[in-house]
C-alpha cells in the first residue's frame, strides 16, 4: 500500500464517521416529536379555540396531518420540521385561546362591577 493510497483511506475512513452520525439522525423517526405534537393539539383542543385561535388550531392540525404522512413515507427530516411546526401552531392556538378566555373574564368582571357601582349609587338615594 502506497502513502497516497494510505491517506485516501484514510480520507474515506474520516468521512464515513462524519457521515453516519448525520445518516442515522436522518433515519431515526421522529416519534417523540410526533407525539409531542400530538398531545399539544390535544390540550389547544380541550381549550374550545375560537375564531384567530380556531385558525391557528386548524393550520397546526393541518401540519400534524402532513407529518403522519411524512412519517408513513419515512420521510423523517420532513416529518420532525412539520411534528415541530405542528407543536408551535398548537401551542400558540392554546394560548390564544386562554389569552381569550381571560379576555371574557375581565369583559365580565368588569361588567358586574358597574352593575355594583350604579347599585350603590341608587341606594344611598333611595333612603333619603
Amino acid at each position: 500500500m502506497t502513502p497516497s493510497e494510505r491517506k485516501y483511506g484514510l480520507f474515506l475512513a474520516g468521512l464515513l464517521l462524519v457521515a453516519a452520525p448525520a445518516a442515522l439522525l436522518a433515519a431515526t423517526p421522529p416519534d417523540a416529536e410526533v407525539q409531542a405534537a400530538g398531545a399539544a393539539l390535544a390540550a389547544a383542543q380541550r381549550a374550545q379555540p375560537r375564531g384567530l385561535a380556531a385558525d391557528a388550531l386548524a393550520e397546526a392540525q393541518s401540519r400534524y396531518a402532513q407529518a403522519q404522512d411524512a412519517m408513513s413515507r419515512k420521510k423523517y427530516k420532513d416529518a420532525l420540521r412539520l411534528a415541530d411546526e405542528a407543536r408551535a401552531g398548537a401551542d400558540h392556538a392554546l394560548a390564544a385561546a386562554q389569552l381569550d378566555a381571560a379576555r371574557a373574564e375581565v369583559e365580565s368582571r368588569t361588567a358586574r362591577n358597574a352593575d355594583l357601582r350604579r347599585q350603590l349609587l341608587v341606594l344611598p338615594g333611595s333612603q333619603r
